[in-house]
């Protein structure tokens, strides 16, 4: 599936709409139909916008990013902001809700810049530019109340229900990320939940692969430092606040987080 940027004239109007549905913690109506995007292409300019006045006005950069192979249903592809990306091992990290929802990923970080070019990068070159892979959670949120009633490109810009990325410890090398693998969650040290967990793609690096490019196209690029997750093991998990919060890999390692209202 291609997506090309589609700049339209309520742009900026729907950026601004989410970014203060975004600061107010509090889900609210779909955007307004006259600034509503129509296109995949509409949606990732609502991205781009956002992206631009977070910086500009916030100096809030984008410190990752979430993708998976296209198909046919959808498309995932979005940015994740410094604010909302946190280190397990510094302390709790904030939740405005009494449960938070997770999904359990693998984060590959960008060691040397990929940006735009003419030609496709090699997935050759794009391992090249990985530097390490971290056990990573993402934090889901949707800015609508009522997700259903919005249509995919209104998802797509309110970044695919991203609210955050948790990182958790470095596992032994990129390569060592898995297709599939046993994820174990426990809460206040006891075992709740285990997970026959397989990565949507089958391979964890194929949405890197593809993101890189996509980017590329757009006449954007990944940056040194950033972070890519590319699907959920297990689907998403609901974890209760304020209770400790330990999620084992198979035997890639455990990552602990406190999720703090």
């Amino acid at each position: 599936m291609q997506i090309r940027f589609e700049d339209y004239p309520g742009s900026i109007e729907a950026a601004r709409f989410l970014i203060a549905a975004r600061e107010s913690g509090v889900a609210g109506p779909r955007l307004p139909a006259a600034c509503r995007p129509q296109s995949l292409g509409q949606a990732f300019a609502v991205q781009q916008r956002t992206a631009e006045l977070l910086r500009n006005t916030r100096h809030d950069g984008i410190a990752a990013w979430k993708s998976a192979l296209p198909s046919p249903e959808k498309t995932v592809v979005a940015p994740i902001y410094a604010s909302g990306t946190a280190d397990a091992s510094a302390g709790p990290v904030a939740a405005s809700a009494d449960v938070v929802r997770i999904e359990p990923e693998i984060a590959f970080q960008i060691a040397r810049d990929l940006p735009p070019r003419d030609t496709p990068y090699t997935d050759a070159e794009i391992d090249a530019a990985i530097g390490e892979a971290r056990l990573a959670l993402e934090v889901l949120g949707c800015r609508y109340a009522s997700p259903e009633h919005a249509s995919l490109p209104e998802l797509l810009a309110d970044h695919m229900f991203n609210q955050g990325l948790v990182l958790g410890p470095r596992i032994a090398s990129p390569d060592a990320a898995p297709g599939s693998m046993t994820l174990t969650l426990s809460v206040d040290g006891a075992e709740i939940e285990q997970h026959a967990g397989i990565h949507p793609n089958d391979h964890p690096k194929a949405g890197l692969y593809w993101l890189a490019n996509f980017l590329r196209e757009q006449g954007l690029g990944l940056v040194a430092g950033q972070h890519v997750i590319t699907g959920s093991y297990a689907g998403f998990l609901d974890v209760p606040a304020n209770k400790d919060i330990e999620l084992t890999y198979g035997d890639l390692g455990v990552l602990r987080v406190r999720f703090g209202k």
